[in-house]
């Protein structure tokens, strides 16, 4: 019990650091999102689920960083881009899909880091998700 109290904070240490470094949009990710949305790759969850680091890290030794980075709406421009420190703002749970509850979180993280251009762009994906409906 103790070990996933700890797996828990970690992670949420991890995400906050994440959001703080971000400082740039990532066009490809967006470009990627947007193809997604208009052909219907959409899931609507309850609830929003980022995909586990073993998620991760076996699409990027599936598919490699490049793909991988196709999954991101932001960036750190500071840091390697063979490294999943540079990427954030995920949209997927599943590396398969845009996920409406991720696009969600990331308006809300956004907003709470100046984050306007991802904040815009999110906004954008969920109205086109919202007009399909």
């Amino acid at each position: 019990m103790e070990l996933k109290s700890f797996d828990i904070l970690e992670k949420r240490i991890n995400d906050f650091l994440e959001l703080k470094r971000l400082t740039k949009k990532n066009a490809k990710g967006i470009a990627h999102a947007n193809s997604l949305i208009a052909s219907g790759d959409v899931i609507r969850p309850e609830s929003w689920k980022r995909p586990t680091a073993e998620m991760e890290n076996a699409y990027i030794e599936e598919n490699g960083y490049e793909k991988y980075a196709l999954w991101f709406l932001g960036v750190d421009p500071e840091l390697d881009k063979d490294t999943k420190g540079h990427y954030g703002y995920i949209y997927t749970s599943d590396f398969k899909t845009v996920d409406r509850r991720g696009l969600s979180a990331i308006r809300q993280y956004s907003a709470q880091n100046n984050m306007t251009s991802i904040y815009a762009a999110a906004g954008k994906m969920i109205e086109a998700i919202d007009g399909k409906e």
